[in-house]
Order: C-alpha cells, then structure tokens, then sequence
C-alpha cells in the first residue's frame, strides 16, 4: 500500500493507523478526533469487492476498466446507470456489506449503513459528471450527514496515486467557506439524484461546494490494492483525485452510524457545515436491514 502526500508542511498532522487492533469503539474515538484507519484486505471485504466486479464485468466486459476505451460516452452512461443502481439495491450487496461489520467488530444491532455506491471514475476527461461524478473538495456533513457518520472507502480493483481517493487533513480544524446553506437533503433526493443519468459533460445539480481556493499542502492520496479498507469521518474534507492512470477507476463506499453515539451526541466537531435535513432516513440495521425507528430518533441531534 502506497500513501502520496503533496507536501511534507501539512497543518494538521495526518495520523494514520494501519491494521491496528481496536474495537470498534475505539476505532469511533480515533476517527472521530480526525485519525485516518487503513487496514489491509480480508475475505469479508474481497468477497464485496469481487462481487461489484463480476457487476462491472456484466454491464461493461471482461475489462471494465478498459471499457471507455470502446464505447461511447452515451453508451457508457447507458450502462453504468443501472449497474451502479443493481449493486447498490442487490440483497447479496448488502448481506456482503453486514459481513464486512462482522469482520470489524461491529456490534449488528447497534450499528446501521447506508446503502453501499459503487464509484466509477473513467481516466482523463472523458467522463467526470452525472453517473461518474468526480466530487470536488467536501465533507460528508456538508450533504446532511451526521456528524456521527464513519465513511468506509475501498477498492475494487488496485488503484494508484493517480486514481485514488484525495484526503485533506489539514482542514480538519479549519473552516472553509462553502455552499453548503444552500443544500437541502430531502430536495436532493427528490431533484438531485434523479438527474444523475442526465449528466453528460457537465453536472448542473447543486453540489455543496468549496466558496475559496483549497489548500492542497496537506494532501494524502492512500493508493491500497483490491479489498483494503480506509475509514475516515463524515467531517474529513476530501475529493476525488482527478484520474490520470489510464484506467476506469472503480471504488465502493458505505457509511455507518451507532444508534448509541447519535443518543449520546459523540461525534465529530462541525466548524462550518449548514446544510439542511438529514440522511439517517437512509441507514438500515445491519442485523436484520430495518431503518432507524423514528421514535428512537426524536431528540437525537444529526
């Protein structure tokens, strides 16, 4: 596993913890105070990464991530719309994500995700909006996460610094002007993620978005193989590396929360998020995939 660092005058040290032995509980804590946790492939996360690529290899051919290099940017919009829709609401995605919480020390009925994404990231400029959106520079909280949110990002297939996942820890404690009063999760959901298909050269949906120029001294890009996992907060800034590998990037990610830390108000510090509304509508049970009782959430702050 490779890490790439823009520079070494990073603000805010970049901890980060690999294959460390904790539970799940200390895990939160680390994450939380703004720590990175990497930690290598097991069979929990290669069996979900194996399957997302059997999914590809359905929709785009035996090399998905040689297949823009044959079609269209309509046919492969045409495609990945629905792939990325069947894996995120197949039955065995989720079952697949529930043994990756057991493998981690997850306790089932207290911890709930989100329905798992399949990321799809073509090289150079030949798609980078609607269904292969590359996220500009943003915290998960900014799109009406709650502060409690743990993100979990791996790869399906090995990525390198040129097409992985770009992670700005030096804004950890910093502020940094952005957009995010102008967005509502509940209009998202309604308008937003409808016109993700409809995307073609330029995405016109109402992103939050960074309102100064970022600051890219602390960059960290985390380059892990097939199946390794990288746990961040749903308040770490980060973006999508722009892909210059000459490959189709493909990455999975899924976000969980602890019915008990949302009760008890433990989370990650929010220093400039004004976003309105709230995901936890989206998070299932990871025991028996039930959503969050409503009752159980009056009073719980997002």
């Amino acid at each position: 596993m490779a890490i790439w660092s823009g520079s070494l005058n990073i603000r805010r040290m970049a901890n980060i913890g690999f294959n460390h032995d904790l539970s799940w509980d200390a895990a939160r804590d680390q994450l939380f105070g703004g720590d990175l946790l990497v930690y290598s492939r097991r069979e929990s996360t290669l069996a979900l990464a194996a399957h997302a690529h059997r999914m590809a290899q359905e929709a785009l051919g035996p090399e998905p991530e040689r297949a823009q290099f044959e079609l269209s940017v309509e046919e492969f919009i045409k495609r990945v719309g629905p792939l990325k829709s069947r894996f995120t609401n197949d039955a065995v995605t989720k079952t697949l994500v529930r043994d990756v919480l057991v493998s981690f020390g997850c306790d089932l009925d207290d911890t709930y995700f989100d329905v798992p994404r399949l990321r799809v990231v073509p090289h150079g400029g030949y798609l980078s909006s609607g269904v292969s959106y590359a996220y500009k520079a943003h915290r998960d909280i900014w799109y009406s996460s709650p502060t409690a949110q743990v993100n979990w990002w791996m790869p399906v297939l090995d990525v390198t610094p040129q097409r992985a996942m770009s992670m700005l820890p030096g804004y950890w404690a910093r502020p940094i002007a952005n957009s995010s009063s102008q967005f509502d999760y509940a209009e998202w959901c309604q308008v937003g993620r409808q016109l993700a298909t409809e995307q073609g050269k330029v995405d016109t949906r109402k992103h939050p978005l960074p309102q100064e120029p970022v600051d890219l001294d602390s960059e960290v890009r985390i380059a892990g193989t097939r199946g390794d996992m990288l746990l961040f907060s749903a308040a770490q800034l980060h973006s999508t590396a722009p892909n210059e590998s000459g490959v189709t990037r493909f990455s999975i990610d899924f976000r969980t929360v602890s019915l008990s830390d949302l009760r008890s108000g433990k989370g990650a510090p929010n220093i400039d998020n004004k976003a309105t509304g709230t995901t936890l509508g989206d998070f299932l049970r990871a025991r028996d995939f039930q959503p969050i009782p409503q009752d159980n959430l009056q009073g719980v702050a997002a």
